[in-house]
């Protein structure tokens, strides 16, 4: 029921989001009154009972609010829907009841006692997304992207400069692109131009992630829960159960949980072994496809780029083709970059965990089709449940990677502790930034960071100084520069 009642309430406050004034001097008139409160509930709000839903808006008028909730913890109604000529919205959401009624989860304001920053406290509020949701011409960049001045997007021009121009001791910007609205703000080449290809680095799971979709879109793939043992039959067998690899399935390679012994750190003070220098000679799908599994797949995540290496095998099997084939007909060509450059190991299998190459502006397409829920000029190129599941994980204080997106800044560019052994452990302090932001990631500072709460995709490349810990500093100074633009 909490739901249903929280899907009538969004309705008001999307409404709201699209339209604020009558478009002329005069008062609208008022809308209808909102219904009554829900009966009161058992105890608290064990069976909260809705309030009533909002009265519609008069002719350019505004909606009426919802009801007041019961006594136990009611959940009000929605607010009233959208008016007529003068387009003024309905109300919000009705009031809120005693103990139980809360309208969806409360905002979390602390993690684990650590105090969140203002701008790591989520919102409800709808977010605008779109050229033509923020009374722009509506288009799509597949043919190439068009410019608008910053002002015209909402963005200080000096601010936004001097995000741009960021630097650190250890950081060496190739390229910078600022996307607001579908339009491009800002467009930056240190090195090299707009055609110019920069190697992803392990920005390319992002892109492995995305092609596994819609191949779950397309029924070729199952599920994530398809073990890959089917894809890998002459490396491992099913049907040893004795076997922790007869056990690994696409969603513990996407999750970096397969449990294959692996080691890989990036901080600049590493003192073990980094595999993927070693797998870079023997071959990396070789390589983990020969390393045994030293924990059960699923109970713990340790960053590996080893694990995303076996989706090869999964488009080579399912597809009939490599990933870098099937991305071509089903993701680079209907955004407008054929071009995509993508590397292949010794047996023409598709290197799913690094090795493409693209421009900026190729890039920033990947970034927009995700900030659209999957959407590309009317074309669902990959489910919207998919982009929800791969970038925005259920739990606020620990998520921090997710199906081959990092994801959670609040958490993921947090302060880390001395004591933390791992790439990533809970955070001491937490970052002052949008909980929804996602990004794809490369070592040496490549980024797409997508920021739905802004409407904005922005892309980073460079070649910047070893230690990841160097890379997260940067990002997380970066963004916070880039959300000081924000009129």
């Amino acid at each position: 029921m909490r739901k249903a009642v929280l899907d009538l309430v969004l309705i008001g406050a999307v409404a709201c989001a699209f339209a604020c004034s009558s478009g002329d001097d005069e008062p609208a008139p008022a809308g209808g009154s909102g219904g009554g409160g829900g009966a009161s509930g058992d105890g608290a709000g064990a069976m909260a009972g809705t309030g009533g839903v909002g009265g519609a808006g008069g002719t350019g008028g505004v909606g009426g609010a919802g009801g007041a909730g019961g006594a136990a913890g009611m959940t009000g109604g929605a607010g009233g829907m959208t008016g007529g000529a003068g387009g003024m919205t309905g109300g919000a959401g009705g009031m809120t009841g005693g103990a139980g009624g809360m309208t969806g989860d409360p905002p979390i304001t602390e993690c684990d006692g650590v105090m969140l920053p203002p701008r790591a406290i989520a919102t409800t509020t709808p977010h605008v997304i779109g050229p033509a949701a923020a009374g722009l011409p509506e288009y799509f960049p597949t043919d190439g992207w068009q410019s608008m001045s910053p002002e015209m997007l909402g963005l200080d021009p000096t601010k936004l400069d001097a995000a741009i121009n960021f630097s650190t001791a250890t950081s060496n910007t190739q390229a910078v692109m600022v996307v607001r609205h579908g339009y491009v703000a800002a467009e930056e080449y240190f090195s090299g131009s707009a055609s110019t290809r920069h190697e992803s680095y392990s920005m390319a799971k992002s892109f492995s992630s995305t092609l596994i979709g819609i191949a779950i879109d397309q029924g070729l793939v199952a599920s994530v829960d398809e073990k890959l043992c089917t894809f890998y039959p002459t490396y491992w067998d099913c049907a040893d159960t004795s076997d922790l690899r007869s056990k690994i399935t696409i969603d513990h390679a996407m999750n970096i949980s397969t449990g294959l012994q692996w080691s890989e750190d990036w901080r600049s003070d590493a003192t073990g072994t980094n595999d993927v220098f070693l797998a870079s000679v023997a071959g990396m799908l070789e390589t983990v496809l020969g390393r045994e599994a030293v924990e059960e797949p699923g109970t713990r995540m340790r960053y590996s780029t080893g694990d995303p290496s076996l989706l090869s095998g999964v488009f080579e099997v399912a597809a009939g083709k490599s990933a870098l084939e099937y991305g071509r007909d089903v993701l680079f060509g209907p955004l407008g970059m054929p071009g995509i450059q993508w590397g292949s190991d010794g047996q023409g299998r598709t290197t799913t965990y690094a090795g493409l190459s693209a421009t900026a502006q190729e890039y920033a397409k990947l970034g927009l089709l995700f900030l659209n829920k999957g959407k590309w000029d009317g074309d669902q190129i990959v489910s919207e449940a998919w982009v929800d599941k791969t970038t925005q994980g259920p739990e606020p204080c620990t998520d921090w990677y997710r199906y081959l997106w990092h994801q959670n800044p609040p958490a993921r560019l947090g302060a880390q502790g001395p004591d933390c052994e791992a790439l990533h452990c809970a955070p001491t302090a937490y970052a002052d930034l949008p909980p929804d932001t996602f990004f794809a990631e490369g070592i040496n500072g490549q980024f797409i960071f997508v920021i739905p709460s802004t409407d904005m995709v922005v892309v980073r490349l460079a070649n910047d100084g070893a230690g990841s810990e160097n890379w997260d500093e940067y990002a997380t100074e970066f963004l916070r520069l880039i959300l000081e633009a924000v009129m």
